[in-house]
């Protein structure tokens, strides 16, 4: 799957915000068989990062078209302090879900890793972000 225009990128968002809400029913929902509600949900949370992952390639991609003599570490910025609080609450949680994610002990160990990896990136992206935002806000100051 690959996001290549605009039109995509909306009905990539909208199948995402399905995803998320059809992941949300499962986790609240105990009505189904606990192993096939939790394949499903490791399932629907792969699908969901892929998701995630297109719709950001695929708007970086378009900044970078956008911004051709800004560097790539910069095109992503924050840009006051309300985004760094939002990016720290952010970072915080995927830092949580992270930790989750390694003390879980399902059957699928491939997948686990997936959403490690993918966990990880967007954890490693965070932090860049604030720290980008801090060091100019100090060379500011």
């Amino acid at each position: 799957m690959s996001v290549t225009d605009d039109i995509a990128l909306a009905n990539t968002r909208a199948k995402l915000a399905d995803l998320e809400a059809r992941f949300d029913e499962l986790r609240r929902g105990t009505a189904e068989d606990a192993h096939v509600r939790e394949v499903t949900m490791r399932s629907l949370k792969k699908y969901i990062n892929q998701f995630k992952e297109e719709i950001a390639r695929y708007e970086a991609h378009r900044l970078g078209q956008n911004e051709s003599n800004v560097d790539t570490l910069a095109r992503r910025r924050l840009r006051s302090d309300l985004e760094l609080e939002n990016t720290r609450r952010k970072l915080q949680e995927l830092e949580t879900l992270y930790e989750a994610n390694e003390n879980e002990s399902g059957d699928d160990r491939e997948l686990r890793a997936v959403e490690r990896s993918s966990l990880k990136r967007l954890i490693n992206q965070f932090k860049e972000e604030i720290a980008r935002y801090e060091a100019h806000q100090t060379a500011q100051s």
